[in-house]
């Protein structure tokens, strides 16, 4: 499932398992940017919505908020923007 975040377009892979800590439940996701792959937590909300889903797609629309936060926290904090990129290979 393709997804744009912040002029990034990513395409949301596959599920990791669900797993508590300190009282809050997370799933990893796989994704992809740029071609490159990479995984990230997602924390769910206190009913746990989405620990029990298979399919990216159920996930995300169960739980958009949640995993766009996610999202953008990882390409914040990996500074990965399609449009630095774009500026690097024009000079």
């Amino acid at each position: 499932m393709k997804i744009e975040i912040q002029e990034n377009e990513i395409n949301l892979l596959r599920l990791g398992q669900s797993h508590g800590e300190a009282e809050v439940v997370k799933r990893e996701i796989f994704f992809e940017v740029q071609g490159k792959e990479y995984a990230c937590d997602v924390i769910l909300d206190r009913n746990n919505t989405g620990a029990e889903y298979d399919s990216p797609e159920n996930f995300y629309m169960m739980n958009k908020e949640m995993v766009d936060a996610a999202l953008i926290t990882f390409l914040s904090e990996k500074h990965l923007y399609n449009n630095m990129d774009s500026d690097r290979e024009a000079q």
